[in-house]
């Protein structure tokens, strides 16, 4: 998977720079790394009837061993949340696929749930989107308003 990775990013630097392109250097992990607070709004047509359009979410994200993971909860109703454990820096993105609830099975699912986020960084502020899959079937999607947490003294 690594290798993929690798390979993926050594082609489109490579194309970048055949189309005359400088490539967008990376912004540092820990811009994104800490306890953020906001809300998750549904990204679809029809959202189920009585949800709340902008639930309060904590994302939490730590950088152990060079690698981003992270916690978003709640997800999917529930306190496991969703999680992921190498999240990817491309260009001014946080890239991350997460399973949500405990190995990756949301609370009466028979399929596992797979979440792709996507975020961007101003310093203090962060958007976001969650596009949600049951299997290999897309499920649902969701936009993130989040800033840092701060501590209370």
């Amino acid at each position: 998977m690594r290798v993929l990775l690798i390979l993926c990013a050594t082609l489109s630097l490579g194309a970048a720079v055949l189309r005359g392109q400088t490539p967008e250097p990376a912004v540092p992990a820990a811009r994104f790394v800490g306890t953020w607070v906001g809300t998750q709004a549904w990204a679809i047509a029809n959202p189920p009837p009585g949800s709340r359009q902008d639930q309060p979410v904590t994302l939490v994200i730590e950088n152990v061993d060079g690698k981003l993971r992270g916690t978003m909860t709640p997800f999917l109703g529930g306190e496991d949340g969703a999680s992921f454990a190498d999240g990817q820096i491309v260009g001014s993105e946080l890239r991350a696929v997460a399973t949500a609830g405990r190995g990756g099975r949301a609370a009466g699912w028979k399929g596992p749930v797979r979440v792709t986020f996507t975020f961007t960084n101003d310093g203090v502020a962060m958007k976001g989107t969650a596009d949600v899959r049951m299997g290999d079937v897309p499920w649902m999607a969701f936009t993130y308003q989040l800033e840092k947490k701060r501590s209370r003294y």
